[in-house]
């Protein structure tokens, strides 16, 4: 067990992007079930939970470390400046378009048809792209 761990270290260590795709093929489906916990369901939704480990570790963590990498690249400093700047330019760059695949792709998982996928983005954004701007 001890040699996997090391060599996941290693290979993390070399590619930092296969780290964020484990951390978020666990932490997205965990988010996943603690929700379902909350909302009060009886049986938990483990393929539920497991379309947000495909989705987390597939494509929000490679997407996410893109535009980490393209943000840091844009603005090198590690000053209030640039962390304002990052944030302000993620808030209307990377985040809508995180949030349109998110409800595309979540549903598209749930092998729904293209159409009704774009219709839960229609549906879906504008309502809750106006409750993240609350919490900035």
């Amino acid at each position: 067990m001890r040699i996997i761990f090391v060599k996941f270290r290693e290979v993390s260590q070399k590619y930092p992007i296969v780290r964020g795709m484990a951390s978020y093929a666990i932490i997205w489906p965990t988010g996943s079930l603690i929700q379902q916990k909350l909302i009060g369901h009886d049986e938990l939704n483990y393929l539920q939970a497991l379309r947000f480990s495909l989705y987390g570790g597939f494509f929000v963590a490679p997407t996410l470390y893109c535009w980490l990498r393209c943000s840091s690249y844009f603005w090198p400093k590690s000053d209030l400046k640039s962390a304002i700047t990052k944030a302000l330019v993620e808030q209307v760059t990377y985040s809508p378009a995180a949030m349109c695949c998110f409800f595309f792709g979540i549903n598209l998982l749930e092998m729904k048809p293209v159409a009704e996928c774009a219709e839960e983005v229609k549906r879906k954004f504008w309502p809750t792209y106006k409750v993240e701007y609350i919490y900035i």
